[in-house]
C-alpha cells in the first residue's frame, strides 16, 4: 500500500494518514523534531538557548556641530552568543514528555 495508490483511491489527506498510521506506517516529517542519531529507547527535548549580550560604556567624543564639550558616556551592548536550538536527554517517565514548567 502506498500513498499515491491510496490517493487515486479518492481518499483525503486525513484517511491517508489514518490508513498509514493504523497500517503501523510511520510518516515522517522534515527531521527538525528528531535529534541527529538519536538511540532507540531514549527521550530527548528541544531545548532553546536565548542569545546572549554583554552591557559595556563607551566615551563618545563631543561632536564637532555641537561645539566643544565633555565627552559623552554611552552604554552599549554587544552579542557574545547566539541564540540557537539543542537538544538534551530526558528521563522517559510519562511516555517521554517532559514535565510542565511554570
Amino acid at each position: 500500500m502506498t500513498i499515491g495508490t491510496l490517493a487515486r483511491a479518492g481518499l483525503s489527506a486525513a484517511a491517508i494518514l489514518a490508513t498509514l498510521a493504523t497500517a503501523g506506517v510511520g510518516v515522517a516529517g522534515p527531521g527538525d523534531d528528531c535529534p541527529p542519531n538519536p538511540e532507540p529507547g531514549k527521550c530527548y527535548e528541544k531545548v532553546y538557548t536565548p542569545a546572549r549580550y554583554e552591557a559595556y560604556v563607551e566615551e563618545e567624543p563631543a561632536r564637532a556641530d555641537q561645539g566643544p564639550g565633555p565627552a559623552r558616556v554611552v552604554v552599549k551592548r554587544r552579542q557574545i552568543r547566539e541564540a540557537s536550538f539543542g537538544w538534551r536527554e530526558v528521563s522517559c517517565e510519562n511516555g517521554g514528555v517532559p514535565p510542565r514548567r511554570r
